[in-house]
């Protein structure tokens, strides 16, 4: 009994820590695109648009996860995600 309530205190000791360390989706995200904007040599990126963020039917923030979109020189468009895992 002992034992599994140590191991219950680790786990939300664990998941307390995890909660209080910050996630950098948005700085990944920034960064990809500010990349993927810059002029390409072999002109096969056209660019990438605006970050979007994971939000729920109301607006309301869900995740951290973002996502942009990239088009290519045949005009194939492309779906980037950032996502913590």
């Amino acid at each position: 009994m002992e034992d599994t309530q140590a191991l219950h205190h680790q786990q939300q000791l664990e998941q307390q820590e995890q909660l209080t360390q910050p996630a950098y989706c948005d700085y990944i995200a920034h960064i990809t695109k500010r990349a993927l904007n810059a002029p390409d040599p072999l002109a096969i990126i056209y660019g990438a648009g605006r970050i979007h963020w994971d939000l729920g039917p109301e607006g309301q923030f869900v995740s951290t996860k973002k996502h942009l979109f990239v088009v290519d020189c045949n005009g194939r468009h492309y779906k980037i995600t950032v996502e913590e895992v």
